[in-house]
Formats: C-alpha cells, sequence, structure tokens
C-alpha cells in the first residue's frame, strides 16, 4: 500500500476519537470474559469432570457398627474396591477443612450429630453396580458418587458457559457497531475528498481499503489488550488455581478475532460508499 494511503490509515485513526477507544475496550472485555470462559470450562473438565478418573462413592451408615458391617459385606462382594470408614470424628474434621469459615462453630458440636461414612474408590465402569448394591444394604440412609455430581456441574457448567459466550456476543456485535458508526461518521466528514479521488479516477477499493485498515487495526489492538490482561489475570490467580493455565492459541486468537469483527463492521459502514456525494 502506498505511503499516502498509510497517512490516511493514521489520520482515520486518530479521528476515530473517543468512539475508537470505546470500540477497543468493548473488544478488550469480550476477549477476557470470552477467554476467561472458555479457559475455565477448560480447567474444570481437566481437574473436575475428567471422566477416566476413578469415582468416589460414599455410603451414609446408620451407626459405626453398621458401617463396619457394611465395608465387611462390601469386600467380599466386591473385592477390587477400596474403601474406608469414617468415623463421626472424622467426617467432623473433615467437614472443618473444608469449611473453614465454620471450624469453629462444627468442631464445638457433639461428634454424635455427624454419621458414619463408608467411602470407597471405584473404577468408573463398576460405579453403577457398587452404588445400586450399597442403596439395597438395610445399613444405608443414603449414598452419592462423584460421578453423579460431576454430571450436574457438567450441565450447571454448560448453561454458564452458554450464558458467558452469549454476552461475548453481544460484546463483539456492540463492537461491530461502534466500528461501522465511527467508520460511517469518516466517510462522511471526508465526503469532499472522496469526491475528489473519484474524479481523479480513484478506483473503489483503494478508498475503502484505509477504512477497513484502520477498522482492523482498532479491533487488533482490543483483542492485543484483552489477551494481556487475560493473561494478567492468569498470572494473578496462580497460586489459587495452580492447574489454571491459559492457552497460547487462544491469546494469538483475540486479536485476530477482534481484527475480523472491527473489519466486518467497518465494511458494512462502508457499503452505501458508492452513493456517497
Amino acid at each position: 500500500m502506498s505511503r499516502h494511503a498509510w497517512r490516511e490509515v493514521k489520520r482515520q485513526l486518530r479521528e476515530s476519537g473517543a468512539a475508537g477507544v470505546v470500540a477497543i475496550v468493548l473488544l478488550a472485555v469480550a476477549g477476557v470474559w470470552g477467554g476467561g470462559f472458555w479457559t475455565l470450562h477448560r480447567w474444570a473438565e481437566r481437574e473436575l469432570l475428567a471422566r477416566g478418573q476413578a469415582t468416589t462413592v460414599v455410603a451414609v451408615a446408620r451407626g459405626p457398627a453398621e458401617a463396619a458391617a457394611l465395608h465387611q459385606r462390601l469386600a467380599a462382594r466386591f473385592p477390587a474396591v477400596r474403601a474406608t470408614v469414617l468415623a463421626p470424628r472424622a467426617v467432623q474434621d473433615e467437614l472443618a477443612r473444608w469449611f473453614p469459615e465454620l471450624a469453629t462453630v462444627l468442631l464445638t458440636l457433639d461428634e454424635k450429630n455427624f454419621p458414619p461414612l463408608l467411602q470407597a474408590e471405584v473404577a468408573p465402569g463398576d460405579e453403577h453396580a457398587v452404588a445400586a448394591w450399597l442403596r439395597g444394604q438395610p445399613e444405608t440412609t443414603l449414598v452419592e458418587s462423584s460421578h453423579a455430581w460431576q454430571a450436574r456441574m457438567e450441565k450447571a457448567a454448560s448453561r454458564v458457559l452458554a450464558a458467558g459466550f452469549a454476552l461475548v456476543a453481544s460484546l463483539l456485535l456492540g463492537c461491530a457497531v461502534v466500528v461501522l458508526l465511527v467508520v460511517r461518521l469518516l466517510v462522511l466528514a471526508h465526503a469532499d475528498e472522496i469526491t475528489i479521488l473519484r474524479l481523479i479516477g480513484a478506483h473503489d477499493g483503494d478508498i475503502r481499503r484505509p477504512y477497513l485498515i484502520s477498522g482492523a487495526l482498532l479491533g487488533a489492538a482490543g483483542g492485543a489488550l484483552g489477551a494481556a490482561a487475560l493473561g494478567a489475570a492468569r498470572f494473578a490467580l496462580r497460586g489459587a488455581l495452580p492447574g489454571l493455565t491459559v492457552d497460547g492459541w487462544l491469546l494469538a486468537l483475540l486479536p485476530v478475532a477482534g481484527a475480523v469483527t472491527a473489519a466486518a463492521g467497518a465494511a458494512i459502514g462502508l457499503a452505501s460508499l458508492p452513493r456517497e456525494p
């Protein structure tokens, strides 16, 4: 592209003003939001919802004696299953570790308020058989498995992910509309210049190109800002979520997606350019 065209691009970027900044911010927010949701979704699938992990089946027993008897019968019925009995005091201590903000209250309660538990580590394929057998025993009052919890969590995560991406799509649409309006205003401001360019034989492609490049640069800047913010958020959360990683391809994709979105808005804004005076 000629030096004059690049000067035109720079001028349009300067003249985009506050509207251009709004477009950049919208794309940055969309990038952080969409990239963050995708990263958290992938982390949950890898760390919490992995299908290949061993399933934990927990049965609530009616009492310590019943829990011990149930443990013996489970070992005889399923020799490959590793099971342990948690006494009421152990259950109390475990809950206190899970909920440290309630630890003071939990540890002051009588341990008789906590039931004994039978906890079994089961291969993924044997989960249903073990859970069904435990539910049929008179010593149990409740049987739950981590797989059932995973299924509920996976359904909730899918809904949250869909809602998040719907918001991202709305932000991208808003950015495209802002770039469209910026380009339309620039076209109207440069109507006389466009007329002169046509009179001296300039092609429509030469006239349109600086506007498209300006829009794409605004979008790329917003995407790059979003990628930087997403990387910074990952760095800040590395202590709380050690397994959380941001894919490199995602960081590289954000500026490209921003440029494409903004260029599309600019192209729509130029749709009526041939009819301009």
